[in-house]
């Protein structure tokens, strides 16, 4: 049975619009191939510095790759809003790593301030209310009690 002429058009707009599409995306996956890694091999750079990192922090790990690679091809392609904006999140999560100077810093001030209570006292002193007590190389501070209103 013979097509008709608008069955053989559709087809071919269908077999058109596919082929663009393999275009396109072959295209945008040279382009992004293309993109410089500078980013990309920062974070990992960092990531493998981060002695502390533990298994538990998979999925954060994966999602600071991933938000270079975006920012990577996004700076490339020149999408200068979109980038800022993922910039934002990588340094969150860089942040919630512990990845960033001003965290390592705060951690580092801890520990020191734990170690030089920990060397006045004798080492075995019980914790007083809204004292610190260290945990490993954490310290670990106490809630205060709750005030009452007059």
């Amino acid at each position: 049975m013979a097509k008709s002429a608008a069955e053989r058009a559709r087809e071919y707009r269908a077999r058109r619009r596919a082929a663009e599409r393999a275009a396109a995306e072959a295209a945008r996956d040279a382009r992004d191939a293309a993109a410089p890694t500078t980013v990309r091999d920062a974070v990992d750079a960092t990531i493998a510095a981060a002695k502390w990192l533990a298994g538990s922090d998979a999925a954060s790990i994966a999602q600071a790759r991933t938000l270079a690679k975006r920012i990577d091809e996004l700076e490339h392609a020149g999408e200068t809003t979109r980038a800022l904006s993922a910039h934002r999140a990588l340094s969150q999560v860089l942040n919630d790593l512990g990845a960033t100077a001003t965290k390592r810093m705060q951690y580092e001030l801890r520990s020191r301030k734990a170690a030089a209570q920990e060397a006045e006292g004798d080492g075995e002193r019980q914790s007083g209310e809204g004292e610190a007590t260290r945990v490993g190389n954490v310290t670990q501070l106490r809630r205060p009690t709750p005030r009452r209103r007059a």
